[in-house]
């Protein structure tokens, strides 16, 4: 039996030919959790999610998120061939014109346009769906994975001047901010 729920979060799912986006659930904590426990994430603000705490916090976060009639961060699953292989949110900003986007994808599966084709996919549902004017992301400056992503879907540099904290570790970094506005989208 399909419930209410289940309903309302497929209403939000996105689809291409290769992916779906669809709201995180929390039976999606396992496969979340291999993703973002990889140790190998250095320049990411908020992963890894070392612990399974860490990441059924995340994922309890992200349903609660959901559960709201409109919910400020829209965090998804990005599934290929039938399988979750990463992550991508949508969060609204204070001046709600604008919303920050961000993506993580397992290592298994990197460097095969995945994390582009989902920004593609939730950039047109931010302008077209949300009606946004504007979407930000952040890197690190040192991350030219993310940025090379973010110049793909057309945004553009706006300022490299700022600095970032890692949480975890206090390292100090670079960073880098990046911006598509919804006339340039298309």
């Amino acid at each position: 039996m399909v419930t209410n729920e289940e309903i309302k979060l497929n209403n939000h799912a996105i689809a291409s030919k290769r992916l779906l986006l669809r709201p995180i659930t929390i039976n999606d904590t396992d496969a979340i959790h291999a993703y973002a426990a990889d140790k190998s994430i250095t320049m990411m603000m908020y992963f890894p999610k070392e612990t399974r705490g860490e990441t059924e916090a995340f994922v309890a976060y992200a349903v609660s998120e959901w559960g709201k009639e409109n919910p400020n961060d829209r965090e998804y699953v990005i599934v290929y061939e039938g399988k979750i292989v990463g992550g991508i949110n949508l969060e609204r900003r204070e001046d709600k014109d604008t919303c920050e986007m961000g993506w993580i994808v397992h290592k298994d599966y990197r460097k095969k346009g995945i994390a582009s084709e989902a920004a593609k996919l939730l950039l047109d549902y931010a302008f077209h769906t949300l009606s946004v004017r504007r979407v930000i992301s952040h890197c690190d400056s040192a991350n030219m994975v993310s940025e090379k992503v973010m110049k793909k879907v057309g945004m553009t540099l706006i300022d490299r001047s700022g600095t970032r904290v890692y949480p975890k570790t206090g390292a100090v970094s670079g960073e880098l901010l990046y911006e598509i506005k919804k006339e340039e989208n298309g």
